[in-house]
């Protein structure tokens, strides 16, 4: 079965480019062949029946993506099926900017979606929360589904109840998180001058840049399964963001999935991640005392439950979106045993999708 896959990336790190090639490879699995197309630079594209959009609004903040997307959006004929995942969305008349990336266009494409779609999966409560904001707003046939981010991408073999001893920032630096931004040059410091070990990892940071000095500084793309050993091995990942509004984070995802601690500033995804595991995640926006915080963190423990998907959680579910009837992918297997198998749109402990 071929399906479309479409998003907007500037570059392959970014946190949109990977979650698509993970999903790919997830669907493969299912009997799926996902034709992957940035609308950034596509020029011919093959359409197929079924469409899964990747959005998020600062993936399309520029007036080219911006573009692109209506363009496809508007193309779209009553035998083509759009299945959206939203990786993040503030809610309607979102008054608590910061740091944040805005999108000029961004009523119109989650009105087009809205009308448009199948279905939109938010990847979080938070992000499902702020598009029903949009739907009561400006209705739409589109169904609100949620399934949550799914965890480490390649998972090591069996997670260790003793914890590693360093914290772990970095990942992209972006307006929200930047690496040379005065906050986090400031944690750092700190870190160093109070004998806490920080592990900094930046995608896209060049080795060349001027940094403070940490424990540990690494640089460039990882390969999934470095990228998992890395968190795996940390006591505590940091989320220094400067934002408010974030519905969804891949690395808190992949943190809890590893069970080690987060430790962030307060906005949505973590406040959200906070109230369901409420042991693995300290909220203080204070980055002042956060070198505190981290030497007092625990370092073994029990297993705690996170909710946080596998990727062939993730998949096996998603999956059955695309495969209702009504779509063109109507051939793949539904399993109606009742062993193993959700019914859509039913809330599941498992993170299967949950109707709106």
């Amino acid at each position: 079965m071929l399906v479309n896959s479409f998003y907007s990336s500037a570059s392959d790190p970014c946190g949109i480019s990977i979650f698509s090639r993970h999903l790919c490879q997830a669907l493969s699995h299912l009997g799926m062949d996902l034709l992957k197309t940035n609308l950034i630079d596509a020029t011919d594209i093959t359409l197929t029946p079924t469409w899964i959009l990747h959005y998020v609004p600062s993936g399309f903040a520029s007036p080219e993506a911006s573009r692109a997307l209506i363009k496809l959006l508007i193309s779209r004929r009553d035998s083509h099926k759009i299945f959206v995942i939203l990786h993040g969305l503030h809610s309607f008349g979102e008054n608590r900017l910061l740091d944040d990336a805005l999108c000029p266009e961004q009523e119109r494409h989650i009105c087009l979606m809205l009308h448009l779609a199948e279905s939109i999966t938010a990847l979080s409560d938070s992000a499902a929360k702020a598009c029903r904001t949009w739907q009561t707003r400006f209705g739409g046939r589109a169904k609100l589904l949620r399934l949550d981010h799914p965890g480490l991408f390649a998972p090591t073999e069996r997670i260790s109840a003793t914890r590693g001893s360093y914290a772990l920032v970095g990942g992209i630096s972006r307006s929200k998180k930047n690496r040379s931004a005065g906050s986090i040059v400031t944690l750092l410091d700190q870190c160093g001058r109070q004998g806490v070990k920080v592990w900094e990892h930046w995608t896209n940071v060049p080795p060349s840049e001027p940094t403070t000095c940490t424990w540990k500084r690494t640089f460039g793309r990882l390969t999934d399964a470095q990228w998992s050993h890395l968190i795996s091995r940390a006591l505590v990942v940091l989320c220094p963001y400067q934002t408010r509004i974030q519905s969804v984070s891949g690395l808190i995802s992949e943190a809890l999935s590893a069970q080690r601690f987060v430790l962030s500033t307060s906005f949505e995804l973590a406040l959200e991640m906070k109230q369901r595991a409420p042991e693995m995640v300290v909220i203080e926006d204070n980055l002042q005392r956060w070198p505190y915080l981290i030497r007092h963190l625990p370092r073994s423990g029990g297993c705690v439950s996170t909710g946080v998907p596998t990727w062939d959680r993730f998949a096996e579910c998603f999956a059955r979106q695309l495969s209702m009837p009504g779509s063109q992918g109507s051939q793949f297997p539904i399993d109606v045993s009742g062993h193993g198998a959700t019914t859509l749109g039913e809330t599941s402990a498992r993170g299967c999708p949950r109707a709106w």
